[in-house]
């Protein structure tokens, strides 16, 4: 830390200049090492005492609490500021057993002093640490300190490669009457006691934890009078069976699921939610029904979503068209539907009236069947995106005569609707791509900009045929802009 540095100011948004030194750690060979630096320090340190206390527990919540702590050495007026911050942070990975257990004493020590009426934030995050070091039982003593102390606000633990079992955390940390958001993620034990009271949680996230048993969510969520926001992950098995998602107030729910986690079903019934995204991307073999070898081996039961705005599906199953009637309100919509036949779609009928925006993953030998479908069920869409998700085969096979077989007449929102036509990677190589490309960009009479791109394999003569074949099909509002990249 040279001397020269140590006078610079910064704003911190109430116009007040503070010195800069406050955002570095203090070094006390530094600070003795000459009269002079020692007579800088003094002469900022007075000009520092002149302020508030709550201007200065300001400053330290801009630094972590690591930091924020070591501002006790600078004078008396600092020894217990930090106590005050109503934030704390305690982030650390690849820590030794000595330092591991110098970490627990600190956190202790910091939380049972904490003079703040509460903590808004509370988090802890333990990777790659020397197992036992810290051990379950301080999260736990931690949990239960910002429970029963501090009324915590916010509680995220992160717990990787910490200990040989999930870790347990105190059953009063589901009655915390405070909290308001709850995240919890990996090696973590969700053992919910039979009285659960969180009157105020609003967000909940679930992280590849382990569930005690499989109604453990259930007691969970129906004692959450108003979540709003929940978010899970599986990516293991973590004692669900069937999962139930029945909560009035949920207004956006995010589902991720991948192998080689199971689910014999997933029952939703949640009227007031208007963003839904699910990612499952395991497959059938997944699930542990094997009762009926003709059916679906799980199941997706969704109740009437009203108010859904959004919606964002990622599938592997076959039978989706279960669902398609609960969402007929979107605004939004994305799909990525994988190993689906015809048949399995949605019924013929539903109308898709609200639905603006449309994007659909090309990587199914079959998608454009479903894109034909909603094309003649969304009478209003505006926007249309043709978009591959990262990792996903593009298009698999080519069908080329799939396109043509699909429409009798143009879809009204060719006609009158559709802006905006954009395709991220189109394969121009496979027929059935490029038929779709020519249809819309022959038919979309209200079309404003088209924007196409070829992967960046194609050579430059394949893509100027492509391009040119594309151009003389496109019969739309001399107005509209077409791009090809």
């Amino acid at each position: 830390m040279d001397g020269t540095n140590v006078t610079c100011t910064v704003n911190v948004r109430s116009n007040v200049l503070i010195p800069s030194f406050l955002f570095y750690k203090i070094n006390e060979s530094w600070l003795t090492s000459t009269k002079r630096n020692v007579e800088i320090v003094k002469n900022l340190m007075d000009k520092i005492s002149q302020l508030p206390d709550e201007l200065l527990v300001k400053v330290l919540s801009f630094l972590s609490t690591k930091d924020a702590v070591s501002t006790s050495i600078l004078s008396m007026r600092w020894k217990f500021l930090w106590m005050w911050l109503p934030k704390q942070e305690y982030n650390f990975r690849h820590y030794s057993v000595s330092e591991g257990q110098g970490l627990a004493r600190f956190i202790t020590s910091s939380l049972r002093v904490h003079k703040a009426p509460a903590i808004e934030s509370l988090s802890l995050k333990f990777r790659y640490g020397a197992i036992g070091s810290i051990k379950p039982k301080d999260i736990y003593l931690w949990v239960s300190l910002a429970v029963h102390v501090s009324n915590v606000r916010e509680l995220s633990l992160k717990l990787f490669n910490f200990a040989e079992l999930p870790t347990k955390l105190p059953k009063s940390l589901c009655k915390c009457k405070s909290i308001v958001i709850l995240k919890l993620k990996d090696e973590i034990l969700v053992d919910v006691p039979r009285k659960v009271c969180l009157p105020s949680l609003k967000t909940l996230f679930l992280g590849r934890v382990t569930y005690s048993d499989a109604n453990s969510l259930h007691r969970l969520l129906s004692n959450c009078p108003v979540l709003e926001d929940l978010v899970m992950e599986r990516d293991k098995i973590d004692n669900l069976g069937k999962l139930s998602v029945i909560v009035k107030s949920l207004q956006r729910l995010t589902l991720k699921m991948s192998r080689p986690c199971h689910l014999d079903g997933l029952k939703m019934n949640s009227p007031s939610l208007k963003y839904l995204k699910v990612i499952d991307e395991r497959l059938e073999s997944d699930s542990d029904d094997e009762s009926d070898s003709d059916s679906p081996r799980y199941f997706y039961d969704f109740e009437d979503m009203p108010k859904l705005e959004e919606a964002d599906f990622v599938l592997t199953f076959q039978n989706i068209k279960k669902f398609f009637g609960s969402i007929t309100s979107v605004k939004r919509l994305s799909l990525c539907l994988g190993v689906y036949t015809e048949e399995s779609l949605y019924h013929e009928g539903l109308v898709f009236n609200q639905l603006e925006q449309l994007k659909i993953c090309s990587c199914d030998s079959d998608w454009s069947i479903l894109l034909a479908r909603l094309l003649k069920s969304s009478p209003n869409l505006r926007e249309l995106e043709a978009y591959v998700i990262e990792d996903h085969p593009n298009g698999r096979t080519d069908l080329p005569n799939q396109w043509d077989n699909q429409l009798n007449c143009v879809p009204t929102c060719l006609l009158s609707s559709l802006e905006t036509f954009r395709w991220s990677e189109m394969h121009g190589l496979l027929q059935n791509q490029m038929d779709v490309a020519k249809y819309i960009l022959k038919n979309a009479r209200c079309l404003k900009s088209a924007t196409i791109f070829f992967p960046t394999t194609y050579a430059q003569e394949t893509r100027d045929e492509m391009i040119e074949e594309l151009s003389l099909s496109f019969q739309g509002p001399e107005t509209c802009q077409v791009f090809f990249h």
